[in-house]
Order: C-alpha cells, then structure tokens, then sequence
C-alpha cells in the first residue's frame, strides 16, 4: 500500500506548516508577528533543511553498503 499522507481537513496547510515545523506559534500567523515575505522564508527554510537531512541519509547509506 502506497504512503498518502493525512492533509489538514480545515486549515490552509501553506500558512500553517511553520507552525507545524515547530518553528512558530499558531497566534503569530495572524496576529502581525510575520508577514507574507517571513512565510516565504520560512517554507525555503524548511525545504532545505529536509534536502539536506534526505542527502545526509543518502550518505549514511551509501558509507553502510
């Protein structure tokens, strides 16, 4: 059986996902703390903490063969 992943039945994932990362709090998406220009900042943090953590695996993996 293939992975599908669960998505957020009520809220808009894109805005929420640093909340999500653990990177922010809910209140500060709304409440002025971040802007749009912090939203795209933080969805590239996280991108590229997940390539790098996904080629550090590739690596591990390719060091155990």
């Amino acid at each position: 059986m293939p992975f599908e992943p669960y998505v957020y039945p009520t809220i808009d994932a894109f805005a929420y996902a640093p909340v999500a990362a653990g990177m922010w709090r809910q209140h500060e998406v709304f409440d002025g703390t971040y802007d749009f220009d912090d939203l795209l900042d933080a969805h590239e943090i996280m991108a590229v903490k997940a390539i790098n953590a996904k080629r550090a695996q590739e690596a591990a993996e390719r060091r155990n063969r």
